[in-house]
């Protein structure tokens, strides 16, 4: 069974409850009141390649740029360039979700009220909107799988244009990023995310990744994952469930 809950952006949950209500507290607090883990919380069990490598840049990026105060130590000095670069990430973190506000509020943004860039990111997400978009059906709602255990919020289910009256079904992800080849390309996180909204909606939909450089020269790339590949992702993503619900010794879908 799935349960589907509409929720603002700024909405986020580490776990759900049975009709979709996030739930303030970890896993102790989930154990009292049954929540549901969400999909992110089962994926960080294992590394999130991209996440990883991300962090690892900005750090070594703090170590070139920062300037060596007199006689700090070694350790110091990497502390201070630690704390830097977590700054960073934090900063790209608001910004990805700041782009989120903007995808969600197309419809009713006003271009008046936003500065030089967020005009151009809104001018660039309408665009691609209006080419390729037949019909949003559903944005920003939690799904509860109550057969497997878990929950999660996706982005947009809609109606994606391909030259027939309907459309595809596509469940659609907006990622952001800020590549410094300029070339943007999807994590396998991001299919395994995709993967698992999919599985809890329990619907035969197709799955793709809306990436957008949020950088000062923004831009977008979809890429719309082949069947085969999501139907790899998801037993991927039930043996992820499985250890997450093993090593923690909690299985909600089953109490």
């Amino acid at each position: 069974m799935a349960v589907l809950v509409p929720q603002p952006t700024q909405v986020v949950g580490h776990y759900y409850d049975k009709d979709g209500n996030p739930v303030d507290g970890g896993l102790r607090v989930a154990r009292k009141v049954n929540a549901y883990p969400s999909v992110t919380t089962i994926s960080s069990a294992v590394k999130n390649y991209g996440i990883e490598t991300y962090k690892r840049e900005m750090f070594g990026l703090s170590l070139l740029t920062l300037e060596r105060k007199p006689e700090e130590s070694d350790v110091d000095f990497i502390e201070r360039a630690n704390v830097d670069s977590e700054e960073h990430s934090k900063t790209a973190m608001e910004k990805g979700t700041h782009i989120h506000s903007l995808w969600e509020s197309l419809d009713t943004i006003s271009l008046a009220e936003l500065d030089p860039l967020d005009t151009e990111r809104v001018q660039i997400l309408q665009t691609w909107k209006e080419e390729n978009i037949l019909k949003i059906e559903k944005s920003e709602q939690v799904v509860v799988s109550t057969k497997h255990g878990f929950a999660g919020r996706f982005d947009t289910l809609c109606r994606m244009k391909d030259g027939t009256r309907s459309g595809t079904r596509t469940l659609l992800d907006l990622k952001t990023m800020n590549p410094k080849s300029g070339k943007m390309k999807p994590y396998e996180s991001h299919l395994l995310q995709l993967s698992a909204y999919r599985l809890g909606l329990g619907e035969d939909v197709a799955c793709g990744n809306l990436l957008f450089n949020s950088s000062d020269k923004p831009n977008i790339v979809f890429h719309k994952w082949d069947r085969a590949e999501v139907e790899e992702a998801t037993p991927a993503f039930l043996g992820l469930l499985a250890y997450w619900q093993w090593s923690n010794n909690y299985y909600p879908n089953k109490n």
